[in-house]
């Protein structure tokens, strides 16, 4: 099986502005205990989402899936920014290889929502985005 997620946490990671924005600090999953008694500062968080599959009923070695992209900042605004800079990353992929997987193309999923997380009130904006990529590992 390949990793979506890990793929999709290693071209941010790999992007320049988002590295001068947030460093290190892109997780799939979640934030790992040893970032949160940091936060908040910025980091993004990829979140599998599920949803309907748009390859359901074929053949076909691919599949889509909704990743759900959480941003956060000092500052709701600063989250916001973060935001808008991953999905300047996302939005424009067209068969890219990353970590073994090929990304088909990438698209947003929907409106995003800026504000706080419910438990910490750290500030945070969050966005879907649907993924078409193979199945197989190249």
């Amino acid at each position: 099986m390949v990793d979506l997620v890990g793929a999709v946490v290693a071209l941010l990671k790999a992007d320049t502005d988002i590295g001068a924005s947030a460093g290190v600090r892109v997780f799939g999953g979640e934030l790992p205990d040893d970032e949160t008694r940091h936060m908040a500062r910025r980091a993004i968080v990829l979140k599998p989402s599920g949803g309907v599959s748009l390859t359901s009923g074929s053949y076909i070695e691919a599949d889509t899936q909704r990743l759900d992209l959480f941003a956060y900042g000092a500052t709701p605004r600063e989250a916001a920014d973060l935001l808008a800079q991953a999905g300047a990353v996302l939005r424009p992929l067209r068969r890219t290889v990353s970590a073994g997987v090929l990304i088909h193309w990438a698209q947003s999923a929907g409106g995003f929502l800026n504000g706080r997380e419910p438990v910490t009130n750290w500030p945070r904006a969050w966005q879907s985005f649907q993924f078409l990529y193979s199945l197989k590992e190249v």
